[in-house]
């Protein structure tokens, strides 16, 4: 009579750890802002992991990305990058990126860094240095320049 309590209990305690292991609860995707509440980003550590960042309007970046739109609506400038490879700009989108979520996007204070998979944003309160698993990235300040690297 008491192995059948001592079964259930072992089979659920080896689903919750499949669940742990796997990630089951666990957050894979978001948004986050500099400290002066300018710059956003959104991020994801799916399959192609990515970070975007862009200066909440009216700002842009500088040089402003030309406004020669084939798909989507002109950005201001974005630059994002994926878990390895170089960042890219991206002038057009056809979504809010990283201002899709004002209401649960998490401030980054100055001197913290955001980290998931494999890619990192450190923080002061009016820039993001932002680098990927290749080591590439950018600098993204308030007031539009910029660095890739």
């Amino acid at each position: 009579m008491r192995i059948v309590p001592l079964i259930t209990v072992a089979i659920a305690a080896l689903a919750l750890a499949a669940s742990t292991a796997t990630g089951a609860g666990t957050k894979n995707s978001g948004f986050f802002k500099t400290q002066n509440g300018k710059i956003y980003c959104d991020w994801g550590t799916g399959i192609r992991g990515f970070v975007e960042c862009g200066i909440k309007k009216p700002g842009h970046l500088k040089p402003k990305p030309t406004n020669k739109c084939r798909i989507g609506d002109p950005t201001g400038g974005w630059l994002a990058f994926n878990t390895r490879g170089r960042t890219k700009l991206v002038p057009c989108s056809g979504d809010a990126g990283p201002f899709a979520d004002p209401a649960h996007t998490v401030t980054i204070k100055a001197g913290k860094t955001w980290r998931g998979g494999g890619m990192s944003c450190t923080a002061t309160t009016s820039t993001f240095t932002c680098k990927n698993k290749s080591q590439h990235g950018f600098t993204i300040t308030t007031p539009g320049p910029y660095q890739k690297f």
